[in-house]
């Protein structure tokens, strides 16, 4: 039996689809069922538990053999995804699939709260005994839905990343359908760390397509990493994600992110990765 933890986030959403259009029936490992059917759907099998509550992930993991690991950003995150791994182990699972940072971006000592803790989490896993394979994806296509309201109402883009810098995004249902199938198979893929991307693309050439598929034009306003702090921070963001995202967009700067790298996805999913252009079109209600 699969167990996908995260499951209502967007890459945790992308991964039960697709285990689901694979014929599968993953439990859902959610805070809140009620919230996990509207999003999942209302045959979705689901259970209960908070990430610091081992007992309660014990109850929810019962039966699983293979665990799928999406959960969301926050300083607790190595804390809580160990605490799934050991619980994963406690009740006999045999295999996890995490999804971690890019490789540029997660270590011991790099900036990022949220790197660090990723790298943290590997090193967990890598020596608890279980069997596990980790998923590095690009940047994800779905962020720029946090522009939205900027797209619709003002026709620009406000990130603070250079307009002509080279980014090698993925859309979450990519990662999705990749992550399914690596969950389904541990003698194919166990002991493997997967870097994967779409297509190399910048910003501005993202903008574009925007454009050109809403039929308005679109801007692009690249900030400097001090006007994006001030903006996050008059926002009432808090400091850990501030700081996250400004090293992201530091490391992006510097080319962490710029690697074109689709070969898995053609390799595991069996097709080309999603384009931006196809992103925009799936996504139009969001932008217009």
């Amino acid at each position: 039996m699969y167990a996908v933890v995260g499951a209502t986030g967007n890459t945790g959403r992308a991964v039960v689809s697709e285990l689901k259009r694979l014929g599968e029936h993953p439990i859902c490992v959610v805070r809140n069922a009620n919230k996990a059917r509207e999003v999942l759907g209302a045959d979705t099998k689901t259970a209960v538990a908070e990430l610091d509550d081992r007992a309660g992930l014990e109850k929810a993991l019962a039966g699983s053999k293979r665990v799928f690991i999406v959960t969301g950003h926050n300083p607790k995150s190595a804390e809580q995804q160990i605490n799934v791994i050991d619980a994963a182990q406690a009740v006999g699972a045999a295999y996890v699939v995490k999804v971690s940072g890019g490789r540029d971006v997660t270590g011991p000592n790099v900036e990022s709260v949220n790197g660090r803790a990723h790298y943290q989490i590997e090193e967990h896993l890598k020596t608890c005994g279980l069997q596990w394979c980790i998923l590095s994806p690009g940047l994800f296509m779905q962020n720029i839905v946090g522009q939205a309201a900027n797209i619709k109402n003002e026709g620009k883009i406000v990130q603070p990343w250079p307009k002509d810098l080279a980014v090698a995004l993925i859309d979450v249902r990519d990662t999705g359908a990749l992550g399914a199938r690596v969950l389904r198979d541990p003698g194919k893929h166990a002991g493997k760390i997967y870097s994967f991307t779409g297509a190399a693309t910048t910003y501005g050439q993202f903008a574009d397509v925007i454009a050109e598929v809403l039929g308005k034009p679109i801007t692009y306003q690249a900030l400097t990493l001090e006007q994006a702090e001030h903006g996050m921070k008059a926002r009432g963001m808090p400091d850990w994600l501030v700081a996250h995202l400004l090293e992201m967009a530091r490391a992006g700067g510097k080319g962490a992110f710029s690697k074109e790298n689709t070969q898995p996805i053609r390799d595991i999913v069996g097709r080309a990765p999603i384009t931006t252009r196809q992103f925009v079109q799936d996504y139009k209600g969001a932008f217009s």
